[in-house]
C-alpha cells in the first residue's frame, strides 16, 4: 500500500488504537459559571487558580502596553506556534488546540486540512477559542515536551496550563473537532425539551444518541454527557420527560441509537442497581453506529479502527458481480450474530484504490470473492477456505476463530516428511521452487484446492497419472494446495491448474490447458519429452512463458 499494503493496515492500527482515550477526565463544566474547572479540586483552590491567571494576566497586559509585540502569525485561520511564541498563544487564549504535524506525512497533511477548516468554522464565535499547528520536523524541543510516537497529534490547553493538556482523540473532521472543543468548554449533550424537539434531533443526522434518564443530576448522566465529550462525531441528546420515555416506549434508564439504516433503533438498557459503565457505553455507541457490513474507504476506516474490536473480517467482492447482492445479504445475516465480537468489512475488489489491500491479504482475481480475517493487536491473518462464501461456510470460520480452533494463515505449511514417498509428491511453499525447478528432471505440479469440487474431479486420474510415471527417470509428479502455500515464481489464476516444468535451468513454464483425461495428460507428457533433442543441455538464458492452448 504505497508503503506496502501490511505495513497500511497495521500502522492505521496502531496509531488509532494509540490515540484511544486518555485524560479528558480532570477538567468538567460548570453550568452555573459557564466555565471550565478542574475536577476533584476544593472550591479555594479553583478561586487561588483563576486568581493567579488574572494576575498573570494584569501583568501581561502591563508589559504590552510598554512594548508592543508583532501578533503571533496566522495561516488560514490558524496561529503558527514555535518555541519563542508557544507561551504568548498560551496566556493569550482561554481555550488553545494545537495540532502537531509532520509535513511529509499524508495522514498529518489530511488532518491539518480538518484543522484548518474547524479554524474559520470558530473564528467568528464568541467562545475565546484558538487553534494553533506545531512542525514537528522544525519545532524539536515542543515536540519532545509533548512527546507522542504518532503524528498527527492534537492537544487542548485550558487556561494556559501547559502542564496538562487533554489529549483531542477521536476528532478528525472539520465538523468533529469543532463539536470536540464546544464539549469541553460546554453541555456535551443537548437537554431535548418537547416532543417536536426529540423528533427534529432523531432527523438532524444517520446516527444520533438519546439518553432517556430520569435523574438529570445522577451519576448515569454524568456518565453519560462524559461519554459524549469522547464521540464528538455523533450528535447527543438527554432527556428527562415522562412523556418523551411513553411515546418510545421506555420504562427504565436506556441509552438508545436511532439510525437511518438498517436496525432503526437500538437500546442499551440500564439494569436495576446497575451503574453506567463508560467504557461499555463507548463501545456499545462505536460498535453500532456502524453498519453490519462497513464498506472501507477513507472516511469508514477511522470508525474501524476505532471501535475497540481487535477481530476484523474482510470480504473481498466485486461490487458489480451478478452474486454480489447474495453474498452481501449472507454477510450481514452473519454479522448480526457476532456483532461487538468480530467487525465485518467489505473490500469492493472494482474498486483500484483498495489494491493494496488485496496485495496485503495477497487476494488474486481467482480467489474473488475471498474472506480473510486479521486480529489487529497480534497482526496474526486467517484465510477462509473454500470455493463459496455462504452465509453457513462464513459462520463456521467465525465460529472456529472464536473458539480458538481455526489457524493462522502461513505462507508455507511444513514439509511433510514423506513428501516424496508416494507417486504423487506433495509440494510446500518452501519446497516448491526447488523441486520445480530441476535441471535433471520435469515435474508436472497440480494446483489445487482440498475444497474445491473441480480439483476432487481431478485427484483420481491424478494418483493414476502419478503411479504411470512413478519409475520414471524424467518425470516427476506433485501437486500443491495452493489455499495453504502462496508461490511467488508462478501466477496460479484460477484451481485446478496444471503447470508443468521442463528440466533445465531456464525456468521454462508450460500452462497446460488441454482436456484433463489420463490419456490427453499421459499424451501431453510423452510430447514434451520426445520434443527434447538427443543429448539437449540446459538452457541458461532468462526466464520464458509459455501456454499450451486447446478446446477442451
Amino acid at each position: 500500500m504505497g508503503c506496502s499494503a501490511g505495513s497500511d493496515w497495521q500502522r492505521e492500527a496502531t496509531i488509532e488504537k494509540g490515540r484511544r482515550e486518555e485524560a479528558s477526565k480532570d477538567f468538567g463544566f460548570d453550568v452555573e459559571t459557564g466555565e471550565v474547572v478542574r475536577l476533584h479540586q476544593s472550591p479555594h483552590s479553583i478561586i487561588w487558580a483563576e486568581h493567579t491567571v488574572k494576575n498573570k494576566k494584569e501583568k501581561n497586559d502591563t508589559k504590552t502596553q510598554e512594548v508592543k509585540r508583532p501578533k503571533i502569525k496566522e495561516d488560514q485561520s490558524v496561529l503558527v506556534l514555535n518555541k519563542g511564541n508557544f507561551d504568548r498563544a498560551l496566556q493569550e487564549s482561554k481555550f488553545l488546540l494545537v495540532i502537531f504535524f509532520a509535513p511529509l506525512s499524508g495522514n498529518s497533511l489530511a488532518l491539518l486540512g480538518e484543522f484548518e477548516k474547524a479554524a474559520k468554522l470558530l473564528e467568528n464565535e464568541k467562545n475565546q477559542v484558538k487553534l494553533g499547528k506545531v512542525d514537528v520536523s522544525e519545532e524539536k524541543d515542543l515536540t519532545k515536551e509533548f512527546d507522542s510516537q504518532d503524528y498527527p497529534f492534537l492537544k487542548f490547553f485550558i487556561k494556559g496550563d501547559r502542564i496538562n493538556p487533554l489529549n483531542c482523540t477521536g476528532a478528525r473532521s472539520e465538523s468533529s473537532i469543532a463539536t470536540w472543543i464546544k464539549r469541553r468548554i460546554g453541555p456535551s449533550a443537548i437537554h431535548l425539551l418537547n416532543i417536536t424537539h426529540v423528533e427534529t434531533f432523531i432527523a438532524s443526522a444517520d446516527v444520533v444518541v438519546v439518553g432517556f434518564l430520569k435523574d438529570l443530576k445522577g451519576n448515569d448522566t454524568k456518565t453519560f454527557y462524559e461519554t459524549a465529550k469522547d464521540i464528538p462525531d455523533l450528535p447527543f441528546g438527554v432527556t428527562n420527560n415522562a412523556k418523551h420515555f411513553a411515546k418510545y416506549g421506555i420504562t427504565r434508564d436506556t441509552i438508545i441509537l436511532f439510525r437511518k439504516f438498517e436496525e432503526e433503533r437500538i437500546g442499551y438498557e440500564i439494569a436495576d442497581g446497575s451503574r453506567l459503565e463508560k467504557d461499555d457505553l463507548i463501545k456499545f455507541i462505536k460498535v453500532n453506529e456502524l453498519r453490519l457490513v462497513t464498506e472501507y474507504n477513507r472516511e469508514s476506516s477511522d470508525k474501524i479502527f476505532d471501535v475497540g474490536v481487535a477481530s476484523h473480517l474482510l470480504l473481498f467482492v466485486d461490487k458489480t458481480s451478478k452474486e454480489f447482492n447474495d453474498i452481501y445479504k449472507d454477510m450481514k445475516d452473519v454479522a448480526a450474530d457476532f456483532r461487538a465480537q468480530i467487525i465485518f468489512i467489505l473490500v469492493d475488489t472494482d474498486e483500484s484504490q483498495n489494491g493494496r489491500l488485496r496485495e496485503f491479504f495477497r487476494i488474486r482475481e481467482l480467489d474473488i470473492p475471498a474472506v480473510r480475517l486479521i486480529n489487529t493487536t497480534d497482526s496474526m491473518r486467517y484465510r477462509m477456505r473454500g470455493d463459496e462464501v455462504t452465509s453457513e461456510n462464513v459462520k463456521s470460520f467465525c465460529q472456529a476463530y472464536l473458539n480458538g480452533k481455526e489457524k493462522p494463515q502461513e505462507f508455507s505449511e511444513e514439509i511433510p516428511e514423506d513428501w516424496d514417498k508416494n507417486p504423487v509428491k506433495v509440494l510446500v511453499g518452501m519446497n516448491f521452487d526447488e523441486v520445480v525447478f530441476n535441471i535433471t528432471k520435469s515435474v508436472f505440479v497440480l494446483f489445487c484446492s482440498p475444497q474445491s469440487q473441480r480439483c476432487k474431479k481431478i485427484n483420481s486420474i491424478w494418483d493414476q497419472l502419478g503411479m504411470k510415471y512413478k519409475d520414471s527417470e524424467n518425470i516427476v509428479i506433485a501437486k500443491i494446495d495452493i489455499t495453504m502455500n502462496e508461490v511467488e515464481s508462478v501466477i496460479v489464476e484460477k484451481y485446478p491448474s496444471l503447470t508443468y516444468f521442463p528440466a533445465g535451468s531456464k525456468r521454462k513454464i508450460v500452462h497446460y490447458t488441454k482436456a484433463k483425461t489420463l490419456e490427453a495428460l499421459s499424451e501431453f507428457l510423452d510430447k514434451q519429452e520426445k520434443s527434447k533433442k538427443p543429448g539437449e543441455k540446459p538452457s541458461t538464458t532468462d526466464n520464458t512463458e509459455e501456454e499450451i492452448k486447446e478446446e477442451l
